[in-house]
């Protein structure tokens, strides 16, 4: 790394679909300077994702197709099996789509090709890299101290600052933005080995009296088992022990079947946050939220890529806005952030509504209230 301050128009904080689009979009658009740092190496293993057939007019907008994406990238997907409500199946093609044409997207596969494509038209990333401190300075610029493992400490200036940091929002946090949580949701799982078992690759959901179940089945014959409840919950019931989980699982009446002969590839569950919440950042210049740093909606929904993709375009519409011509727009940015947060709490609560067989649970109360 360089002694000398690093120089960037726009430092992004988060490698994943939302910070690797808002650079496409800024590198396509304009002739900003454009960073990326990731903390990860890009290798973290990411559960699947169920994307309907409008992500292929997202990535169009960032100048590629389908075509441009290794082989089994979008992998066409069954209708989810929904025991919601009753011990009655029912399919349904997404929780909050009607689109018929959904798939499952290899994570690896599809986040490679955008940070990979980011690199190409001029990003500058950092991978292995933390963020240890963000200072505003007096003309609304930010210098960012930063620390690689085998480089060392360093440090970037940049024009605008871009949280793209996931449902931790660190950044957004760090920098006194707000964040409004709706709920403490919590996910507890697992990566099976299919064992060249074929299968279609399909989803099942099972409502349970403390929380509900996720069954998807992942490129590279994989598959994930995860519970959701809230945190408190979780913890009561000692659910993130597996021996606890693996009881409860056998208590279910359907995800239980997905199980036998299949062998865990860890004896050890990961456990990921999962709450609904939204960021508040309009009161601070020259910086945005996107993706699930701005806003994080339940994994029911099937909304997090797509909105992480869109939510990190029209991003990039407002921070050239303001670089190019020092209006900022980001209170716009923040009230349509909030629009289409309660559109979806009004569907979301809906949905969980559906669910009545456990009046007395904890879970089920605080989503029918």
């Amino acid at each position: 790394m360089p002694d000398s301050m690093i120089q960037t128009d726009v430092l992004i904080v988060g490698g994943g679909p939302g910070g690797a689009s808002a650079a496409l979009s800024l590198l396509n658009n304009s002739n900003y300077s454009v960073t990326i740092i990731e903390q990860s190496d890009f290798n973290t293993t990411r559960v699947g994702e169920h994307v309907s057939s409008s992500i292929f007019d997202l990535i169009d907008y960032l100048k590629l197709s389908k075509s441009d994406f290794r082989q089994d990238s979008f992998i066409p997907a069954y209708a989810s099996k929904a025991y919601w409500g009753s011990d009655q199946v029912r399919s349904v093609n997404s929780i909050f789509t009607t689109e018929e044409a959904t798939f499952q997207l290899d994570r690896e596969k599809f986040d490679f090709k955008l940070i990979e494509t980011a690199a190409e038209r001029g990003a500058t990333i950092y991978p292995r890299t933390k963020c240890l401190d963000y200072k505003q300075l007096l003309d609304k610029s930010w210098n960012v101290s930063l620390s690689h493992p085998t480089e060392g400490k360093f440090e970037i200036h940049a024009n605008y600052l871009v949280d793209a940091s996931g449902r931790s929002a660190n950044v957004c946090r760090k920098v006194g933005g707000i964040l409004r949580k709706n709920d403490s949701l919590i996910a507890v799982g697992m990566f099976l080995d299919l064992n060249g078992e074929s299968r279609k690759f399909q989803q099942i959901l099972e409502s349970v009296e403390l929380g509900w179940w996720y069954v998807a089945c992942l490129p590279d014959d994989q598959m994930v088992i995860t519970f959701f409840s809230d945190a408190d919950i979780i913890s009561e019931n000692k659910i993130h022990q597996l021996n606890q989980w693996t009881q409860l699982l056998q208590q279910s009446n359907q995800v239980k079947n997905c199980l036998p002969n299949r062998q865990p590839f860890s004896d050890k569950l990961w456990i990921r946050n999962a709450q609904t919440q939204i960021s508040d950042s309009k009161a601070i210049e020259r910086f945005i939220s996107v993706g699930d740093a701005a806003v994080s909606f339940d994994p029911i929904s099937s909304m997090g890529i797509g909105f992480s993709i869109s939510s990190a375009i029209y991003a990039a519409k407002h921070i050239g806005q303001e670089l190019e011509k020092g209006i900022s727009t980001s209170d716009l940015y923040q009230e349509d952030l909030l629009q289409n947060f309660n559109r979806y709490l009004q569907i979301k609560s809906r949905y969980y509504k559906e669910e009545s067989r456990w009046p007395s649970s904890k879970f089920w109360k605080r989503r029918n209230q």
